[in-house]
């Protein structure tokens, strides 16, 4: 990685400004149509129940008329609105609760004012005990309406309440005034004091579904075809078995960005991207996150078609690191699942599911008995066919934060090959292999170095197992570059995982082995703006040198053209920001051999104060669909 410390002294003046998005801006709020947020608006009491009843105001008249009041505020704003009540009504807790799961709403928002004593007065607002994204949305509500009302400030607080605790989404409760004070009664009674609530309450709503300050998911679109336009359709799958459409057109030989948090705010879903008329695409999705569990971005290239059968070979809940499997069901059927978790002392774990029809589901491995604290591979087993992804994050590993994620592969092989690793200062290199097989498999695993040099292990993976290969602990790879090819005598899954601290960016990468060398291969994905830094990783691990013509596609249709020579059984690194027309480019990458090479892009960022890096292999040819199992624009 000689050009990556190069590149020090350039990165660091960046990473000190203030940084601007690698895509277009996002919208304002998100629009009418597919992925349109429902905010459930729940006044409280009513009916038989009249809540408190003070100085002459009753508290579940004035909490619907705040909610009344507020609802066509928040659907002039471009979302929709659905009532627990509209009128003197009884309704249970666990009924105000099921109206808003039953209708999958995005938010729920109770309305309630308070009552103690007559000194009592203020506002307060309500999440449920540590709930990071309803303290969010309670604090956007509350800042919104005590700005309006000036009434004193009690701030923001946790509490154990029924509709907090019962309800499936983001949810937060107000008080807005105390009926117990006279002053504060009085004001309640004023039709105009109980319209600024309600314009706090839609101001906060708002403020809160433009920015709910955790993920941007990315979906990068590759078209390499020299003279026809891709005419593609995005269908977003959620939790629920909800399904939104999103049509945009490729031009020829570029690239297009849909920034997923505009038409789909505040959601966890897959996607199934579709080029409609007949030209093949290259597809990835790149997201970005702040959250409690770690901090940075991570990158997946797409999967051409779902299967009843995939491996991943990395997984760990221990090390602190959380893990996850997402599974995504594009069929119209309910779909009876299994995830198996193949420890790293042989022992075996399986997780039966049932998949909603046209839905993606998430499995959090530490809730699984038996994987609370563990290394792992996984083999997810379904009826019909479905896409699998794992997403990992880390809040503390090794003073590290961030997260990586990668799509299963379909079946295990005998041969991998992946082009990128490294070990010099900062950095940690990984190689897990997983054995699915009911025999021992002798592992052959040869490092190749720029200069052509080859350091080889042999490694014995027990059966149904995976074992982890600490790279730097190798002799003779202490401090390189190097990429790997694995020859197994039984098939097996073989992963790479990075962890690094790339002149103060600290995160971590993983990317899937590919089985086979090609003379093509696409990445949709690439960004050399403000705080980005890119490079392409091609090994060689053929017997003669190669020259590499790589292309990089923009926008605007525009192409830049290298050439790049890569020794026999060795890697080369090509830093794109270096490259003459490209310091500042958003871009694909298409490279052209005549010698069969592998291909991987590396990028470390800083983006909006999510630094990090990610990593995805390249794919050897476009296609007409591909299907993304992970995704969050919460």
């Amino acid at each position: 990685m000689n050009g990556r410390i190069a590149a020090a002294a350039a990165l660091i003046a960046v990473l000190v400004a203030a940084l601007s998005c690698p895509v277009a801006a996002a919208a304002p709020r998100p629009q009418a149509g597919g992925g349109l947020a429902l905010v459930c608006l729940d006044p409280g009491h009513g009916g038989d129940d009249s809540g408190a009843n003070y100085n002459g105001v009753q508290e579940k008249d004035v909490n619907l008329d705040i909610a009344l009041r507020a609802r066509p505020l928040i659907e002039a704003k471009g979302y929709k609105v659905l009532m627990t009540r509209t009128s003197d009504q009884t309704l249970s807790l666990q009924e105000r609760c099921d109206i808003a799961n039953n209708a999958n709403a995005t938010i729920f928002l109770a309305i309630h004012n308070n009552a103690y004593t007559v000194e009592s007065e203020g506002t307060e607002t309500y999440a449920y005990y540590n709930s990071e994204d309803g303290r969010r949305l309670a604090t956007f509500v509350h800042q919104e309406v005590v700005s309006r009302i000036k009434l004193p400030d009690r701030g923001v607080k946790e509490a154990g309440f029924y509709v907090l605790k019962h309800t499936n989404m983001t949810s937060a409760l107000i008080e807005g005034a105390f009926l117990t004070n006279p002053a504060e009664a009085k004001m309640l009674q004023d039709p105009k004091f109980r319209q600024k609530i309600a314009a706090g309450v839609a101001a906060g709503i708002d403020d809160y579904l433009r920015d709910p300050g955790r993920f941007d998911e990315y979906l990068l679109m590759m078209n390499p075809d020299a003279t026809k336009a891709a005419e593609v359709q995005v269908s977003y799958m959620n939790t629920s078995g909800g399904e939104d459409i999103q049509d945009v057109t490729v031009e020829p030989m570029s690239r297009y960005t849909i920034h997923v948090d505009d038409p789909e705010p505040n959601m966890d879903l897959s996607a199934m991207v579709t080029s409609t008329n007949g030209v093949p695409i290259v597809a990835e999705r790149a997201m970005y996150f702040n959250f409690e569990q770690g901090r940075g971005g991570h990158d997946a290239p797409g999967v051409t078609m779902p299967s009843r059968e995939w491996y991943l070979a990395e997984g760990s809940t221990d090390w602190g690191f959380r893990t996850y499997v997402c599974i995504q069901n594009p069929t119209e059927v309910e779909n009876p699942a299994n995830v198996c978790f193949m420890r790293s002392d042989g022992k075996n774990i399986n997780y039966p599911c049932t998949l909603k029809p046209h839905s993606r589901f998430t499995l959090d491995c530490a809730n699984v008995p038996g994987c609370e604290k563990a290394d792992f591979s996984v083999k997810v087993t379904a009826e019909s066919p479905v896409v699998v992804e794992r997403p990992m994050y880390f809040k503390d590993h090794d003073g590290k934060s961030g997260g990586h994620d990668s799509p299963g592969v379909t079946a295990p092989a005998r041969d991998w090959y992946l082009a990128e690793g490294y070990t010099g200062k900062g950095f940690d290199t990984y190689v897990l292999v997983q054995n699915p097989n009911g025999e021992n498999a002798s592992v052959k695993v040869d490092y190749m170095l720029p200069k052509g040099k080859v350091v080889s292990t042999v490694e014995e993976i027990a059966p149904n197992s995976r074992k982890t290969i600490h790279v730097d602990e190798i002799k003779g790879l202490e401090s390189t570059d190097l990429s790997v090819e694995v020859q197994s005598s039984v098939p097996v899954v073989v992963e790479r995982s990075i962890y690094f601290n790339y002149f103060g960016i600290t995160e971590g990468t993983n990317s899937t082995a590919v089985t086979a060398p090609s003379t093509q291969w696409y990445l949709a994905e690439g960004f050399t703006a403000q705080g980005f830094d890119t490079y392409v990783l091609l090994e060689n691990p053929g017997e003669e040198s190669a020259t590499a013509g790589v292309e990089f596609l923009k926008p605007d249709g525009t192409v830049k053209k290298i050439d790049v020579k890569v020794a026999a059984r060795s890697r080369q690194t090509v830093k794109v920001n270096e490259l003459d027309g490209m310091g500042a480019a958003e871009f694909s990458t298409h490279v052209i051999c005549p010698v069969p090479l592998v291909v991987e892009r590396s990028m470390y960022f800083n983006y909006q104060g999510k630094f990090g890096g990610h990593c995805a292999m390249g794919t050897v040819e476009p296609a007409l669909q591909w299907y993304f199992a992970e995704g969050c624009t919460r």
